[in-house]
């Protein structure tokens, strides 16, 4: 068991402390970018990765207090997303010294224990280890510098759950995932005994979690009991209230400003008839003291009624400052008005190649707004095979005709660099403007000093979005939009906001991507899978 108590994050929004315990079983842990998933994955790997046996009770990086209920079976393991390419598979198991011992046994040699102490099992596990996870062609010593992006991180979920501690933490694991390792990462949690903490934005991974732990925007923490659909449902639910809330709130203060209109007509009515009577045959003295009584009761009126508008006001603002912190960011594509017969694009047995790797040949035609999934496991060529269809890298052989212009948004959004975000807007960008720039960008909630924020710290959602403001910049926008994994970093706000945007894009369109529930959004038409290098095959929806 996990508990966690007074814990809080230096990210973000500033959390004043929360308790949390976790039982047996898969939690994941969800919250906006920067909210502190990672922070917290790190500080519980941190402070707890010594321990063995007992309850433990730190302080550590991150502020607030931590503690684990034990028994606990050894130590708690993050899940290392890049790890060292000189390290031998055998090394991101742990097992350099017991590899070592083995192998000393097989060929005769002294080993640095006693005999009997060898783990003569131990390559038959590694091996198997590997098959399940879909390495099946790599041995214990095989470096990770040798392995693809895709490859390594299989690699290191296979080292993840190799004699596993009780205690599992996972950051993202997802990202770069093709289907059949997604798969076999669910199916790894579904055997662990143990607790596994998972921070992801994958809906599908989600859906298998016990509970999940909302990191909430207001720096509170919310836990829901169940998967994906429960938690989704208990949002949605929240924000209908808060609307209701809203709305509420808003007639209160409109009745009050009708009510307060109305009393200053009625006062000013008896103003004038108070002068009126001052010119006919009152006394001045019973008219003086007459107003005077009216004037003071008027004023404490107008003075309570004050009191009374600014807190309905107040109340008015907070609700929708609520609403504003659980509402994801728009994200607004350019208006784009494509006929349905305009050819977009033709790939007559094109060939590409990048880094000595061949795709092809390959034969593709988009008319219209069509919606096309481009598919297949990692290192198919998808990522390359939208470089060449937005005309980055030449075809070695066959024919691409581009009748339209393209934009290709890749995994980070681009807009990166050492200074700001204008700066690398300007990059990106160089035949626009600056005033258009900026324009783009105020459009997507960058305005004023907020362009200036250095784009290094920018999150995936606030990355995306910034890009995808530049694609409407200018007078001539692209009509083919190519997004490679463009979920791999949004949080799950950021990635509604992206469903939302692309399901009003008029354009065509080509996504790569391992998400089936992204692509059901979308409304994909027709899908193009990169089975292999040579076999692309072509499949409507």
């Amino acid at each position: 068991m996990l508990r966690t108590a007074n814990a809080s994050s230096e990210l973000a929004a500033p959390r004043t402390g929360f308790d949390l315990t976790l039982g047996p079983g898969v939690t994941g842990l969800v919250g906006r970018n920067g909210s502190g998933k990672s922070s917290l994955l790190k500080f519980i790997a941190g402070s707890i990765g010594t321990i063995d046996t007992g309850d433990l009770s730190v302080t550590g990086p991150v502020t607030g207090e931590v503690s684990l209920s034990g028994p606990v079976s050894g130590p708690a393991r993050l899940l290392d997303q890049s790890p060292d390419p000189a390290l031998r598979l055998c090394d991101l198991f742990g097992c350099t010294e017991a590899w070592a011992d083995l192998k000393r046994a097989l060929a005769g040699e002294a080993t640095l224990g006693t005999f009997d102490a060898v783990d003569w099992t131990l390559e038959d596990r590694m091996v198997a280890q590997l098959n399940r996870f879909g390495l099946s062609e790599m041995t214990p010593e095989r470096h990770l510098g040798t392995l693809s992006g895709g490859q390594q991180l299989r690699a290191a979920l296979a080292a993840l759950f190799f004699d596993p501690p009780e205690i599992l933490l996972l950051d993202e694991p997802t990202n770069a995932l093709d289907t059949e390792a997604r798969e076999g990462l669910a199916e790894a949690l579904k055997a662990h005994r143990g607790l596994a903490l998972i921070a992801s934005h994958d809906r599908a991974l989600l859906e298998e979690m016990d509970r999940i732990v909302s990191l909430e925007p207001d720096g509170s923490v919310a836990v829901f009991g169940g998967g994906w659909s429960v938690f989704h449902a208990a949002r949605e639910t929240e924000r209908a209230r808060l609307e209701t809330e809203a709305e509420k709130a808003g007639r209160a203060l409109r009745q009050h400003q009708a009510q307060s209109e109305e009393a200053a007509a009625r006062q000013a009515r008896r103003a004038r008839q108070g002068r009126a009577l001052r010119d006919g045959s009152q006394s001045k003295m019973l008219l003086d003291k007459a107003k005077e009584g009216a004037e003071g009761a008027a004023g404490g009126r107008l003075r309570a009624s004050a009191r009374r508008g600014e807190s309905l006001l107040a109340a008015q603002t907070a609700v929708l400052k609520r609403i504003e912190r659980v509402t994801p960011v728009a994200m607004a594509f350019p208006q784009i008005s494509l006929p349905a017969s305009k050819q977009v694009l033709d790939l007559h047995d094109a060939v590409f190649a990048v880094g000595g790797h061949r795709i092809g040949p390959i034969t593709l035609t988009i008319t219209g707004p069509q919606r096309l999934a481009l598919l297949g496991p990692n290192g198919a060529g998808k990522s390359t095979l939208l470089r060449g269809i937005a005309g980055e890298i030449a075809p070695l052989s066959g024919e691409v005709h581009r009748p339209v212009t393209s934009a290709r948004l890749d995994q980070t959004g681009g807009l990166e660099g050492p200074g700001s975000l204008l700066d690398a807007a300007q990059a990106e960008h160089p035949n626009l403007a600056p005033s258009e720039i900026r324009s783009a960008l105020a459009q997507a909630g960058f305005r004023g000093d907020a362009a200036l924020k250095p784009a290094k710290v920018l999150s995936g959602g606030e990355r995306l979005r910034a890009a995808i403001a530049l694609l409407g910049a200018g007078s001539d926008p692209a009509p083919l939009l190519l997004l490679d994994e463009p979920t791999n970093h949004l949080d799950l706000d950021a990635l509604e906001a992206l469903e939302v945007g692309l399901t009003g894009w008029r354009g065509a369109l080509i996504v790569v991507s391992h998400d089936a529930h992204f692509l059901r959004k979308l409304d994909i038409s027709e899908t193009f899978c990169l089975k292999s290098r040579h076999m692309p095959v072509m499949k409507a929806l």
